[in-house]
C-alpha cells in the first residue's frame, strides 16, 4: 500500500533535499570521448642508462622522451644548467646515478612499479607494467571527463614517469604534457620516514597521500592549477572557494574514486569534515576570518597541516577547503546554467557565496 505523506511533511522534505548537494546526478557517459594517452617510463630508461657513452645515451633519451629530458635535466637533475659545459653536465649526471640514494630510490620504484616483461626485453612501446598502467588508465578516464566538462581546454596526450630524490610529485612540461614522480607513490606499505625522519615532506599528514591511488588526483591538480591559477591576492573567502572549486571539479573527474582519496585525507578525517560543516562555518564567522586578507592566516587555514588551526586535532589540515566545496555545490544547485569553466573563471568569492544561498548542514 502506498504511504501518503502529509503536505506539510512533503514540503519539509523538499526543502531539506534542496539543501543536499553531495548526491548529484550520475556521471555522464564519456566512453565515446577520444583520449589517446601514451605512457613512457623515463624512470626505467634512466635507471638502466648505458654510461659507457653518455653523449650517445643522452641523445637517445632526447629522441625517445622529447622535451621532457630538457625539463628533467634542467630542473630536477641539473645536468643541463646553462652555466655547465657538456662535460660538466655529464659529470653531474654520473655523480647522480652513482649516488647511494639514487640507487635506493630506483630499487624501491622498480619493486613497487616493475616493468612489464616486454619492457624488460627492451621494447619501448611495451607498456609500463601493471601498476603504472593502472594509473595511466585511470588518468585517461579522468581526462575523458575533463574533455567533457572543459571542451575547449587542451588535453595531455603523454604521461612520463620518473624518479628523483623525492623532489616533485607531478608537473607539466613541454606543451602541457604530464609527468609523475613515482618515488612519491610507494605507499601505503612504505615508511617514508626511513629515508629521513626529520624531512617535513614525509610527515604522516602528507605521506598518507603518497599511494598509487592518489596519483591521478595529483596529476589532475597540476592540470587544473595550470589552467586556472590560484588567486594572487584576495580574501579568505576567495582562497577557500578556489580550493573548494578544485575539490568539486576533482570529484567530477574522478567519480569512481573514494572521496577521502580525492580530498587527500584519511577516512576518519573525511567523516569529521562531513559531520562538522556547520562548526567550521561558525568558527570562521565567530573569528571574523571569512574576509581576512592576512596571507599567513590564509595559508594556515587552506594549506596542508596536521590539523586545522583552531579546530580539534581530529580535523584534517585545510578543513575550510571542504567548506568551500560545499558552498560551490550550493552555488551550482542555485545556478544550474553556470558551467564548470565559467565557475572556475569566477574569482569573486563573496559573489559566489551570495548567489549560493548557502546554508551549512
Amino acid at each position: 500500500m502506498m504511504k501518503v505523506i502529509p503536505l506539510t511533511c512533503l514540503a519539509l522534505l523538499i526543502l531539506l533535499c534542496t539543501g543536499c548537494t553531495d548526491d548529484g546526478p550520475a556521471p555522464p557517459d564519456v566512453s565515446a570521448i577520444p583520449v589517446d594517452l601514451t605512457l613512457l617510463r623515463f624512470d626505467r630508461a634512466l635507471a638502466t642508462l648505458d654510461t659507457s657513452d653518455l653523449p650517445a645515451a643522452l641523445a637517445r633519451l632526447d629522441d625517445q622522451y622529447g622535451s621532457f629530458t630538457d625539463a628533467f635535466f634542467t630542473h630536477l637533475v641539473p645536468a643541463r644548467r646553462r652555466d655547465f659545459s657538456a662535460a660538466e653536465g655529464q659529470r653531474v649526471l654520473r655523480a647522480y646515478l652513482d649516488y647511494p640514494l639514487t640507487r635506493f630510490v630506483d630499487s624501491l620504484v622498480e619493486g613497487r612499479f616493475p616493468p612489464s616483461p616486454l619492457e624488460r626485453a627492451g621494447e619501448r612501446e611495451a607498456g609500463g607494467g601493471a601498476q603504472v598502467q593502472k594509473v595511466a588508465d585511470e588518468l585517461a578516464t579522468a581526462l575523458r571527463y575533463y574533455r567533457y566538462y572543459f571542451p575547449r581546454a587542451p588535453v595531455p596526450d603523454t604521461l612520463v614517469t620518473y624518479a628523483t630524490h623525492f623532489e616533485l610529485a607531478a608537473f607539466l612540461y613541454g606543451d602541457g604534457q604530464l609527468a609523475l614522480g613515482l618515488d612519491f607513490f610507494l605507499g601505503p606499505d612504505f615508511d617514508y620516514t626511513q629515508v629521513d625522519p626529520n624531512e617535513p615532506i614525509f610527515s604522516d599528514y602528507l605521506a598518507q597521500s603518497y599511494t598509487p591511488a592518489h596519483a591521478p588526483g595529483k596529476l589532475l591538480r597540476v592540470l587544473l592549477e595550470d589552467r586556472f591559477p590560484p588567486p594572487r591576492t584576495g580574501r579568505m573567502i576567495d582562497y577557500l572557494l578556489y580550493e573548494g572549486k578544485k575539490l568539486y571539479v576533482l570529484e567530477q573527474l574522478l567519480p569512481g574514486t573514494p572521496r577521502h582519496v580525492v580530498y587527500e585525507v584519511s577516512e576518519a578525517e573525511m567523516g569529521w569534515l562531513e559531520d562538522n560543516e556547520t562548526p567550521i562555518y561558525a568558527y570562521l564567522q565567530r573569528e571574523d576570518e571569512l574576509y581576512s586578507t592576512d596571507v599567513s592566516k590564509i595559508r594556515k587555514y587552506t594549506g596542508p597541516a596536521p590539523y586545522s588551526a583552531g579546530m580539534p586535532q581530529e580535523s584534517p589540515g585545510g578543513a575550510v577547503n571542504y567548506l568551500g566545496r560545499q558552498i560551490v555545490a550550493s552555488f551550482l544547485a542555485q545556478n544550474p546554467e553556470v558551467t564548470l569553466p565559467e565557475l572556475m573563471a569566477m574569482t569573486d568569492g563573496q559573489e559566489i557565496l551570495r548567489r549560493a544561498r548557502y546554508k551549512p548542514r
